[in-house]
């Protein structure tokens, strides 16, 4: 998984990437290896903007988020990526299955 960083109006700092990498990290483990992660991280006044863009071969997700505190917008702008990524496996999935029983309805017939 490579993670790109970036910081609008703030200096992104070791322990900012850290956060980034354990967070991703274990709540996005079921990625794949090729997925690009891009962090936009944006101050201004005392407004917090962290956006989350994922994209690996079949989809691309984007969360994003605002609050006081940088900390908890990064944490809520991976939670609302890492939500649409279970959201669109649950769809693949339940596709899979619909397509396989179309399938065994024409074998029988």
């Amino acid at each position: 998984m490579k993670l790109t960083v970036a910081g609008i109006k703030i200096k992104i700092t070791q322990a900012i990437e850290d956060h980034l990498h354990k967070k991703i990290g274990k709540s996005l483990k079921d990625l794949p290896d090729l997925a690009d992660v891009h962090v936009a991280l944006r101050v201004e006044n005392y407004r917090h903007f962290a956006e989350v863009t994922i994209k690996t071969k079949g989809f691309t997700v984007h969360g994003e988020s605002e609050t006081s505190d940088l900390y908890t917008s990064m944490d809520e702008a991976v939670e609302k990526a890492e939500r649409q990524i279970k959201k669109h496996k649950d769809r693949s999935k339940t596709l899979k299955i619909r397509q396989n029983a179309a399938e065994k309805d024409k074998q029988i017939d």
